[in-house]
């Protein structure tokens, strides 16, 4: 009775791992085909940044995370390959995945996009810049807000606190002209398995869209594209532990 029982278990098992499978490629084929081929070519890129994560050029040991960061203005920040700051309301965009390190206490940060290996920065006058060699002028101060949102201040320039902010339209603003209390200066940092913050945005932003885009299908390949989203951020995260 055992040895019955234990070969249907794993004769179930077996089984229960094919199907997965099959529902996985064939969920990623939808979108696939879904998808404009800007989007394509996202999306296979995207699997491709965690050879970058293994760079480092600065303080070996430090903490480590592997972020998004959500603006308050509902952009996602980016960093692509020609050094541009700016927003994206693409949850699958690769450039939106961000390596952040604690370098000194206080705590002190250092943002570097993953995909493009850029780094956020703030000169004398407050405008981001992205540079692809670290320095002092890339420090930020991460604050904790009352709203559950961060702030990001630059740690080098302090005669006034300037912020990362990115507004309605997702442009990055000038720091001189940043505020605290400002939502464009709030970020939530997604974790790359916090599926359930992103499946909130993904519904948020579907119900904006006429009703011929929230059809069932259309919201079935919306959560198949974070899921591949997911597992992208979840690789580089896994590669930075290692």
């Amino acid at each position: 009775m055992r040895k019955w029982m234990l070969t249907w278990n794993l004769q179930s098992l077996l089984s229960g791992l094919y199907l997965h499978a099959i529902f996985l490629f064939g969920s990623v084929c939808v979108v696939y085909s879904d998808c404009t081929p800007e989007q394509r070519v996202a999306i296979m890129n995207c699997s491709k940044h965690e050879r970058h994560t293994r760079n480092y050029d600065y303080m070996e040991g430090g903490d480590v995370r592997i972020r998004q960061l959500f603006s308050g203005t509902q952009w996602f920040l980016t960093i692509d390959d020609s050094g541009n700051i700016t927003g994206t309301q693409d949850p699958t965009n690769c450039y939106s995945i961000l390596e952040i390190r604690t370098v000194s206490e206080g705590p002190t940060l250092a943002i570097k996009a993953v995909k493009s290996q850029y780094y956020i920065c703030m000169n004398k006058g407050g405008n981001l810049q992205a540079k692809k060699t670290y320095s002092k002028s890339c420090d930020f101060k991460e604050g904790f807000l009352e709203n559950h949102y961060n702030a990001y201040s630059s740690a080098k320039w302090t005669e006034k606190e300037m912020f990362i902010a990115l507004n309605q339209r997702g442009r990055p603003m000038r720091g001189k002209r940043t505020r605290k209390a400002s939502v464009a200066s709030h970020f939530i940092p997604m974790k790359c398995w916090e599926e359930e913050r992103r499946v909130e945005f993904l519904s948020f932003r579907l119900t904006e869209q006429p009703s011929s885009m929230t059809s069932p299908l259309s919201s079935f390949r919306c959560l198949l594209i974070a899921r591949i989203a997911w597992w992208n951020c979840a690789s580089a995260e896994l590669v930075i532990r290692q």
